[in-house]
């Protein structure tokens, strides 16, 4: 069945049936008064869609010419990126990145723009103002945006399908890649004890968690164990908590999944922690035993004055384990959660709980 469409400035027309039937795609108000996309069939020539067309347009003269950029983004791209998150297919980390360059970088400029008046010459000029990261983001953002006002045919063409100049690097803020040594690490360990993020800052610092897994077990998940007398606690890492505090049983790679161990009087405490608790509920929770949201973190690391993001403590942790105790990287990467490469680790080097409880006791020992 032919479905051949007309362009026109105000809507367009749809060929449903050759020669005898056509839909008509237009903007206007409803009959309660809401401005939203209408639409309706004509059966005739084309001659007589164009009529229709023409009359239509007449009765919606006085309606709003075209949504804005703010009516775009609540609409349509919010609800199609959260339900993305839903679904599995976008991280909730990167739809709270999504929603804070939308307050801080789009909203400003662009909210109450009507789409079909957002021009090239106005975006360059919009995207020059910013930093490289915030820029990129925003460009993903708006052009999802415009995206779908093509979509919804209240525009021709999307603007941000332009090649535009980017800003430079050197708008980029580094981040502070340095790392604790083994002593720092004990030091701010006296420091953050009693903090609510206690346990996350212990798996990530003595037992080389990434973040989102720091904050991810339960209290009922933490087992006491010994090799020689010396006292340990081991921890299945098998799920993550997200910046908003969703909880994905996905982790970053398969190998993630690992047993994670912690040693002398870190495991003590650990261990402490976990049995003031119900079993059920997360090791760093949110109060009412629920998982902790990542951003939360923010202002409390912030104000320990560290001036390293959380995230180093995991670096720091290799960087003790290989220079400062001695363990070959061989031991190290799997203990990270990291593939071994080659067919070695893809088909022999499984090692067991047991091998990663004598690797940490031999380095740990007389240490902490």
């Amino acid at each position: 069945m032919p479905r051949k469409q007309r362009r026109a400035q105000w809507a367009s027309i749809t060929e449903v049936e050759k020669g005898k039937r056509y839909r008509i795609r237009y903007w206007g108000k409803d009959a309660q008064g809401q401005y939203r996309r209408l639409s309706c069939t004509v059966r005739g020539t084309s001659k007589d869609a164009e009529l229709r067309r023409a009359e239509l347009m007449l009765d919606h003269s006085e309606d709003a010419p075209c949504p804005t950029v703010r009516q775009a983004w609540e609409r349509w791209v919010l609800p199609t990126f959260e339900r993305r998150v839903e679904d599995g297919d976008m991280a909730e980390s990167t739809l709270y990145r999504y929603q804070k360059v939308w307050a801080s970088s789009i909203e400003p400029t662009w909210a109450d723009v009507p789409l079909d008046a957002v021009r090239p010459l106005a975006v360059q000029q919009w995207i020059s103002a910013m930093r490289l990261t915030t820029a990129k983001i925003a460009v993903v953002v708006l052009s999802a945006i415009m995206d779908h006002a093509v979509r919804y045919e209240v525009v021709d063409h999307n603007p941000m399908r332009e090649k535009y100049l980017m800003p430079s690097a050197s708008t980029v803020s580094r981040r502070d890649e340095g790392v604790w040594s083994l002593s720092e690490l004990v030091e701010m360990w006296q420091r953050v004890r009693g903090e609510w993020f206690e346990p996350a800052f212990l798996l990530a610092a003595f037992g080389g968690c990434r973040v989102g897994e720091a904050f991810g077990p339960l209290a009922g998940e933490v087992r006491s164990r010994e090799v020689d007398g010396y006292p340990l606690a081991v921890v299945g890492v098998q799920r993550q908590v997200q910046s908003m505090g969703g909880v994905s049983e996905r982790l970053k790679t398969r190998q993630s999944a690992r047993p994670v161990v912690v040693a002398g009087d870190v495991a003590l405490r650990l261990v402490e922690l976990a049995a003031a608790l119900p079993p059920d509920w997360y090791l760093t929770h949110d109060g009412i035993g629920g998982p902790q949201a990542q951003w939360r973190l923010n202002d409390s690391w912030t104000a320990l004055g560290t001036g390293r993001p959380f995230k180093n403590l995991r670096n720091s942790w290799q960087t003790v384990m290989r220079w400062e105790l001695g363990v070959p990287p061989h031991f190290i990467e799997p203990m990270m959660g990291h593939k071994v490469p080659g067919v070695t680790g893809a088909h022999y080097d499984k090692p067991t709980e047991e091998l990663f409880c004598d690797v940490a006791a031999r380095a740990w020992k007389g240490r902490i």
